[in-house]
C-alpha cells in the first residue's frame, strides 16, 4: 500500500522538475533562442543589403570602365587634351569608390584621373613624361600648376601588364598595393584592340580599398557593428570601425594583412567572438555579438569574403536586462512552487503522516504522550479528536480494569463472611482445646504462660478476621453515630498487617473531640486509600502517622508520612480522576478522587501540604454540622461518647 507521505513527497518533487523544465524550456525559447534567431536573421538581412551596395559600386566600375572602352573606340584613344576626356565627370562623380581612371596607349601615352584630397585631377603623360596637370572646376577642366618630376609609366604597372594578357575586361585577381602610393585596392582593366587584334592600351579603373572601408562604414545596420572583410588568402580588405582603426595611415598599414588563424577560423565558422592576442582588437571581448558571414564575387573575380558582427544590445537594447529579469522571475516562480509543495507537505502531508502514526500507535501508550500540532483547523480538530479518542480509550481500559478489580474486591466481601465463619468454628474449636488444655495442666505452671499465649494469638485472629468482614461488607450508604478514633484504630490494625515492618505506625489521637454521624466503611476506605499511598511514598520505609485533634470547633483527621514528597504541579492535580504518578500496572489514579468524593460527601475539606523530599500531610477537616442527624436530631441527645 502506497504512503501518502512518500506519494506526495516524489509527486511533489517531479511536479517542480516538470514546472522549472517548462518554464526554463520557454524562457530559452522566447529569450535565447528567438533572439539568437532573430539576430542571425537581423544579420544576414545586413549582409545581403552590404553585397548590395558594394556589387553596385563594383557593377559602377565596371560600367565606367567598358564605357570609356566604347569611347576609346570611337574615339580612337586621342589624348591630346582635356576636351575629349570632358565626358568622363559624371561617370566619375557617381563612382563612390573608384579612385583613379587610367586611359593608357601601348606608346606610353596616359590619361590619369585621379582623387586627391577629396578633388578630381586630369594629368595627361606624354610617353609616361612631361604631365600637364588639369583641376576640375564647375564641371570643367582648367589647367593647373604642372610637377615636372611626376612620370608615370603604365606599361610598368601591375594591372596593364594583366589587362594586357586578358582578351576581355576582368578585374585584377587580387587586391594589390598601388605603384608608390599609400592605396591599395582592385583594379577593373579594359583591354583594347584594333580591329586586327593587336594590343592598342588598357583602361585602368582603381577602387581604392580606402574608399571601400569607409562606403562599409557608412552603411553599417548600428552604430557598434563590425563588418570586416577578407580575401580568399585571409587577408584584411576591410578593417572594422574600431578605436584603433581611425587613422588612414593606420588603416594603410593593415591592409592586405593576413589575420590570425584563430580569427579566421572563427570568422569562417560564424564564431563571431573577439581572439586572444588579437591586435588590433577587432571584436569587443565584453559583447556578445550575432554575426553572418558570405562570399562575393563580381563575375568571378575579386573575390571577397564578408563577415557582420552585430552586438546583441544593438539590435535588442536592454535585452541582457531583461533576460536576467525574465530569468529571476522565472527562478522565483519556480521556487515559490517548489516552497508551495514543501509547505504544504510540512503542513498537510506531515501532520497527516502523524495522525496515521498515532492512530497506529500502541493500545498500551499513554495518551498523553501524543505530539501533536498543526496550524491547519481541520487538521488540528482532527488530532484533537485523536486525542480525545485515545484518551477516552486509555480510560476505558483502566475502568475495565478498576471494575475488574472491584469484582475480585466484591467477590472476596461475598466469600469472606463464609470464610470468616468457617475459621471462627475452627478458632473457637482451638481455643475449647486450648482451655482443656489448660485444666489438665494446671499441675505445670510453667506450661500455663505458653497456653495463655495461644489463646490470646487465637483471640487476635479472630479480631482481624472480624475486622476484615466489616470491612468487606456492602455498603448501603447508610450513616451512624461513630467514633473517629475507633476508626481510625481499627485501619491502622489492618494496614499494619498490609504494610510491613519496614513502615511504623503510630497514633495519636485526642480523647476529646466529640462523635461524628458517617459511613464507617467510607470513612476507613479514605484512611486505608491514603495508607497505600504512604506506601508507595516510602519504597525503603519510613513513619506514618494518624493523628486527630479539635480545631474551631472543627473535628481534624490528619494522615502524615515521611515519603518522597511531591512538587507543586502534581499537587495541584492528585485529585483529579485517572492522573496518577505511578507505573500503569500500580495505580489507576482513581483512589484519592474517591478520597475527594467521600470526604466532600460528608461536608469535610481535604487539603494537602507537601514538598519534594519532605513527606506529605493531608488533613481533613469534619464541620460542626455532622455531629447531628439530619433526619432523627433528638437521637444524638441520648448517646454518649465511647470516650466518656
Amino acid at each position: 500500500m502506497t504512503r501518502l507521505k512518500s506519494m506526495v513527497l516524489w509527486k511533489s518533487i517531479l511536479l517542480t522538475a516538470l514546472c522549472s523544465l517548462a518554464i526554463f524550456g520557454l524562457w530559452w525559447w522566447g529569450l535565447v533562442h528567438s533572439v539568437e534567431t532573430h539576430g542571425h536573421s537581423r544579420a544576414e538581412d545586413s549582409l545581403a543589403q552590404v553585397k548590395q551596395i558594394v556589387a553596385r559600386e563594383f557593377r559602377r566600375a565596371e560600367v565606367t570602365g567598358t564605357a570609356f572602352g566604347s569611347w576609346w573606340t570611337r574615339e580612337e584613344g586621342r589624348l591630346d587634351g582635356p576636351e575629349s576626356l570632358q565626358s568622363v565627370i559624371p561617370f566619375l562623380e557617381k563612382g563612390a569608390i573608384i579612385t583613379n581612371l587610367i586611359l593608357s596607349r601601348k606608346n606610353g601615352d596616359s590619361a590619369c584621373v585621379v582623387r586627391r584630397e577629396g578633388e578630381w585631377n586630369l594629368l595627361l603623360f606624354k610617353a609616361g613624361r612631361d604631365p600637364r596637370r588639369f583641376m576640375l572646376e564647375k564641371g570643367q577642366w582648367v589647367l593647373g600648376p604642372g610637377n615636372e618630376r611626376e612620370l608615370y609609366d603604365a606599361r610598368e604597372r601591375f594591372w596593364y601588364k594583366f589587362g594586357a594578357t586578358q582578351t576581355a575586361p576582368a578585374w585584377t585577381p587580387d587586391a594589390y598595393r598601388y605603384f608608390s602610393s599609400t592605396v591599395a585596392g582592385f583594379t577593373f582593366t579594359v583591354p583594347i584592340h584594333n580591329p586586327n587584334g593587336l594590343l592598342e592600351g588598357v583602361i585602368g579603373v582603381d577602387v581604392s580599398l580606402e574608399e571601400l572601408t569607409q562606403l562599409i562604414w557608412k552603411n553599417r545596420p548600428t552604430p557598434d557593428s563590425r563588418i570586416i572583410i577578407t580575401d580568399p588568402a585571409g587577408r584584411l580588405l576591410v578593417p572594422p570601425h574600431v578605436q584603433g582603426m581611425m587613422d588612414p595611415a593606420t588603416r594603410f598599414t593593415y591592409h592586405l594583412v593576413p589575420l590570425s588563424p584563430t580569427l579566421k577560423e572563427n570568422l569562417m565558422n560564424g564564431h563571431m567572438a573577439a581572439s586572444p592576442g588579437e591586435s588590433p582588437r577587432l571584436l569587443d571581448p565584453d559583447k556578445a555579438y550575432v554575426g553572418a558571414s558570405g562570399s562575393f564575387a563580381s563575375h568571378g573575380e575579386p573575390r571577397m569574403n564578408l563577415h557582420i558582427a552585430i552586438p546583441k544590445d544593438d539590435l535588442f537594447p536592454g535585452q541582457r536586462r531583461y533576460a536576467v529579469f525574465t530569468f529571476l522571475l522565472a527562478l522565483g516562480a519556480v521556487l515559490g512552487v517548489a516552497w508551495t509543495l514543501l509547505d504544504l507537505h510540512r503542513r498537510v502531508v506531515r501532520p497527516m503522516h502523524q495522525l496515521a502514526e498515532e492512530a497506529a500507535a500502541r493500545h498500551d501508550e499513554p495518551p498523553e504522550s501524543m505530539n501533536f500540532n498543526s496550524d491547519i483547523w481541520e487538521l488540528q480538530r482532527v488530532g484533537e479528536k485523536l486525542h480525545l479518542a485515545g484518551r477516552a480509550a486509555h480510560e476505558r481500559k483502566r475502568l475495565m480494569h478498576q471494575v475488574e478489580q472491584s469484582q475480585r474486591v466484591d467477590s472476596v466481601g461475598i466469600l469472606a463472611p463464609g470464610i470468616v465463619h468457617d475459621v471462627n468454628n475452627q478458632l473457637t474449636m482451638v481455643l475449647g482445646q486450648l482451655g482443656v488444655c489448660r485444666t489438665l495442666l494446671q499441675d505445670h505452671p510453667e506450661l500455663q504462660s505458653h497456653l495463655h499465649a495461644a489463646e490470646g494469638a487465637t483471640t487476635k485472629c479472630a479480631e482481624v478476621l472480624r475486622a476484615l468482614m466489616d470491612y468487606s461488607r456492602p455498603d448501603h450508604g447508610h450513616r451512624e453515630l461513630l467514633s473517629l478514633n475507633v476508626i481510625v484504630e481499627e485501619a491502622a490494625s489492618l494496614l499494619r498487617r498490609v504494610l510491613g515492618n519496614s513502615i511504623r505506625i503510630e497514633e495519636d489521637l485526642a480523647r476529646d473531640i466529640p462523635l461524628l454521624f458517617g459511613e464507617p466503611i467510607k470513612l476507613q476506605q479514605v484512611l486505608m486509600n491514603l495508607g497505600l499511598n504512604a506506601r508507595d511514598a516510602m519504597p525503603k520505609g519510613g513513619l506514618l502517622l494518624f493523628r486527630t485533634f479539635r480545631s474551631n470547633d472543627k473535628v481534624c483527621l490528619e494522615v502524615k508520612d515521611t515519603g518522597c514528597g511531591m512538587g507543586e504541579e502534581v499537587k495541584q492535580r492528585i485529585f483529579e480522576p485517572f492522573f496518577t504518578t505511578k507505573d500503569p500496572n500500580k495505580g489507576t489514579g482513581l483512589g484519592l478522587a474517591m478520597v475527594a468524593n467521600i470526604v466532600a460527601a460528608h461536608g469535610a475539606a481535604i487539603q494537602v501540604d507537601s514538598e519534594p523530599t519532605a513527606g506529605t500531610l493531608f488533613r481533613i477537616e469534619f464541620p460542626p454540622s455532622l455531629r447531628k442527624r439530619t433526619t432523627q436530631p433528638d437521637e444524638l441527645a441520648s448517646l454518649e461518647s465511647p470516650q466518656g
